[in-house]
């Protein structure tokens, strides 16, 4: 356990193919050259840092997953690396996850992600906030589809936040996910008296946001907030921002 606990949120670069609510694709891979760029850069960053994070928890989705599976090189780690978290998926909003010929968004198991060449992920890994398939029969807090803006910040990453926490005992950790679980994630580790009173806004491409936390103490500290000074280009002036309805500024 270290004397001050850190806790890294990283957005994903460029995607293959602009997501486009309403329309999709959902789970587009990262651009070949752009996003992986982005992410070689993100990266570096995460490993500089003067505590690097032990711990690399990630959504299944492709974008997440190989900006994960460069952070775990960057840091050292391989083998059984990336802790795949469905509490970390994308907002299972209908508007984020269905094509207009009604298809919803697939998500793929954990297996299916090791065969397409993550075999830094962790197999044994068991997400701390399973999606809940069923709709009649959804635990307090879990994905499902579909949720609304309220459960998300009030439940879903509310939950998801305590049981990683729980798991990570004290080790530095980096999230990889998607602007809305990032910022409502963010939004419960700030804990701002209001949303109105809250530092957290939109999230640009690339974006990497610090918490840390004395040894011992409850409260949080927002010490850098979406960040994009380490990506290539005009991308450091941070592109491409999105963010919750009710957490834009």
């Amino acid at each position: 356990m270290t004397a001050k606990q850190h806790v890294y949120f990283v957005r994903y670069g460029l995607t293959k193919y602009p997501l486009v609510e309403n329309e999709g694709p959902y789970d587009s891979p990262l651009h070949p050259i752009h996003g992986y760029e982005h992410g070689l850069a993100i990266s570096r960053k995460i490993a500089s840092m003067p505590c690097p994070p032990e711990v690399v928890y990630s959504s299944s989705l492709h974008r997440s997953l190989s900006t994960s599976q460069m952070i775990v090189h960057a840091i050292g780690k391989t083998k059984n690396s990336i802790l795949v978290e469905d509490g970390l998926v994308e907002w299972l909003t209908p508007s984020l996850t269905v094509q207009p010929d009604g298809t919803r968004l697939q998500i793929r198991s954990v297996q299916d992600r090791i065969d397409m060449t993550f075999d830094e992920i962790d197999p044994n890994y068991k997400s701390v906030n399973p999606i809940a398939w069923d709709p009649n029969n959804v635990p307090d807090g879990a994905p499902y589809f579909f949720e609304s803006e309220e459960y998300l910040i009030e439940k879903r990453t509310k939950v998801t936040m305590k049981k990683i926490l729980e798991h990570a005992n004290g080790k530095n950790i980096c999230i990889v996910s998607h602007v809305p679980c990032a910022q409502a994630m963010a939004l419960y580790l700030e804990g701002a008296p209001s949303i109105e009173e809250s530092k957290i806004g939109p999230w640009p491409l690339g974006g990497i946001t610090m918490f840390t936390r004395e040894e011992g103490s409850e409260k949080w500290n927002l010490d850098m907030y979406a960040d994009c000074s380490h990506m290539p280009g005009e991308y450091k002036k941070g592109l491409k921002e999105w963010s919750l309805p009710s957490l834009t500024k």
